[in-house]
Formats: C-alpha cells, sequence, structure tokens
C-alpha cells in the first residue's frame, strides 16, 4: 500500500504531458468510523478524520435519510405517498424537533399530513420521537424506529460529508485545480501525479468498505502536452484562482474588521496565502506561462496579510506584557 512518505517532486518521465484530468465519486459511501480512520493511517495521511463530528449531525443525517415512496391501490384508484421528514419550527435550546410528513401527490395540489414529531435531546443526545398519528396506509412508528436505525449507523459511520473533509486536503495538496462543470473533475499538474496514486487508491480502499450499495470510484486520464491543451488549463486555472482569491480576502477582511488576534487563526490564513503563491509557481511552470493577469488580483490579498501578519506579531509582543 503506497503511503505519503513514497511522494516523489516532478516525474522526469512525464514531460509529453501536463497533468491529468481526475473525476471521483463518494456521494454515497458510509464506512465504519474506525475502518475509516484505520484506513486513513495506512496511507498515511495527514489527516485521517473529520474535524466536527456529532450527534447532533448523526440526527440530521439519519432524518434527512429517512425517505420513502409508496404506492397504494384501492377501489377508488392509485395513490401515492411520498414519506420523509421536515423542519418544523420547534426547535429550542435543548432539543432539535423534525416531523414526519405523509405527502399524498395529487393532480392538481399534494396534501401534507404530519405524521409524528421525531427529535433530538441536546444535553443526553439521546433520539426519540413522540405525537404518532394513526394512518390507515402508513405504519408512523415502523418509521420513526427505522429513523433510530439509521441514527446509530450514523453515529457509527462517516458518510460523504465527513469523507470529502478529507479528500479536500489531499486534493488541496496536490494543488488541484477544479474544473467548472458538475461534479467532481480535478485537473492534477504533472508534479502531483505520484500523490493522484495514492488518492486513487485510498478511494479504492474505501470503496471495499462502503456499507452502502452506490458507486465508489475514481478514475483519471492524461492531458496532452500541446498549446491547445494548455491555454485551456490556463482558463480553468484563472476561474478557480480568482475565486480563490475572492474566497480569502472576504474571510481576511473579516478577521480584520472583527479584530482578530487569535495567532493560530492568523497563522493558518498566513499558510494558505503562501500556499496560493505556491500553487502559481507552480502552474505558470506546468502551462509554461507567466500569470501575471493574476498579480493586480493577488495584491490586495498580500496588503490584509500584511496586516494579519503585523496582528500576529503585536499580539505576541503584548503576552510577555501581559504575564
Amino acid at each position: 500500500m503506497p503511503e505519503m512518505q513514497s511522494y516523489m517532486g516532478v516525474n522526469e518521465g512525464n514531460s509529453g504531458i501536463i497533468g491529468k484530468l481526475l473525476y471521483y465519486s463518494t456521494a454515497n459511501i458510509l464506512i465504519p468510523k474506525d475502518r475509516f480512520i484505520e484506513l486513513g493511517k495506512a496511507f498515511n495521511l495527514p489527516k485521517v478524520k473529520p474535524a466536527r463530528e456529532s450527534a447532533a449531525s448523526a440526527y440530521r443525517y439519519a432524518t434527512t435519510a429517512l425517505k420513502d415512496r409508496v404506492v397504494n391501490k384501492d377501489a377508488s384508484g392509485t395513490h401515492i405517498y411520498r414519506i420523509y421528514c421536515r423542519d418544523n419550527k420547534q426547535d429550542t435550546s435543548s432539543v432539535i424537533c423534525r416531523e414526519l410528513v405523509k405527502e399524498t401527490l395529487d393532480s392538481t395540489t399534494n396534501n401534507y399530513k404530519k405524521l409524528a414529531n421525531i427529535a433530538f435531546k441536546r444535553e443526553t443526545e439521546e433520539m426519540f420521537y413522540d405525537n404518532t398519528e394513526y394512518d390507515s396506509d402508513i405504519d408512523a412508528a415502523q418509521y420513526c424506529e427505522q429513523a433510530l436505525t439509521l441514527f446509530d449507523r450514523f453515529k457509527r459511520c462517516y458518510n460523504s460529508d465527513h469523507v470529502d473533509s478529507v479528500v479536500q486536503l489531499l486534493l488541496e495538496k496536490m494543488q488541484a485545480v477544479k474544473i467548472n462543470i458538475h461534479g467532481n473533475l480535478y485537473f492534477i499538474p504533472n508534479p502531483h501525479l505520484p500523490l493522484l496514486n495514492i488518492f486513487e487508491d485510498y478511494i479504492e480502499a474505501l470503496s471495499k468498505c462502503n456499507l452502502n450499495a452506490g458507486n465508489v470510484s475514481s478514475n483519471s486520464m492524461f492531458v496532452a502536452n500541446d498549446e491547445k491543451q494548455r491555454e485551456k488549463m490556463t482558463a480553468e486555472f484563472y476561474m478557480n484562482y480568482k475565486r480563490d482569491i475572492e474566497t480569502y480576502e472576504e474571510r481576511i477582511q473579516h478577521f480584520i474588521d472583527n479584530g482578530c488576534s487569535s495567532a493560530t487563526v492568523i497563522n493558518r490564513w498566513l499558510k494558505k496565502i503562501e500556499a496560493l503563491k505556491a500553487k502559481k509557481a507552480t502552474y505558470e511552470q506546468v502551462l509554461k506561462r507567466q500569470l501575471d493577469d493574476l498579480d493586480q488580483d493577488f495584491s490586495l490579498l498580500q496588503m490584509q496579510s500584511q496586516e494579519l501578519s503585523l496582528r500576529a506579531v503585536k499580539n505576541q509582543m503584548e503576552m510577555p506584557l501581559a504575564a
């Protein structure tokens, strides 16, 4: 099994290509937490589990996943029902509440009937249901019990949101550029193709542990090193880079406006800006052109980063005085 330590720099044998197009899908993954962490450690990934997880999130995932379509035929005709949970605005500081709904599909207007409340206690992290309504076609209690089963499953497993939080860090390390079409399609520049091999092996390992029936996969294809392809990837890079700059500017301006003085937060974002600068240098080498049109966009971000940096230095100088 390949590891991050085996990740090398530029592969000289790939001079005829500028990189690879990568597509991956984790949309329907559900993997036991211990197995997911084990795989991350086996691949020696820099991040092996999501930074944030909670029982409240498991409750939301469970109630969102509770869906059904019921077709019932009787003497009066065919009746089609949709069963799902929706917010009912009864949340409090101690309880999150959603309602189980039966939606009757009709040619003119749909009818809705509340079947039960499915709630979550924040303090005890327990999920429960109450106020079940009798319905001749739908067994509300059965669906509520199904929600409890899903809740237990989501507490023990990671889903696509959790997996993507780990995968995104790998994509950042490969300085990937997201292609502007629907789906997880990325351009991976030539210097990072060895890490791409690790990425694809990791996705394959995840697919073997998936508890759901959906497809979890990845694939990649080479991009020729010719002027036409370099021009196309340059356009994609410009769009993504400008979007990244705008996002960073907004976040850093928020820190400045709110007087952020946390050295941890400031240093993390200064590293992000340096990584963004390094990404531009990599793509100038791969695409064989100077990306000078981005300099003006980057200048404001650099000014903001300098202000943040001064805040960090000032904060460190004041700490001994306060002590």
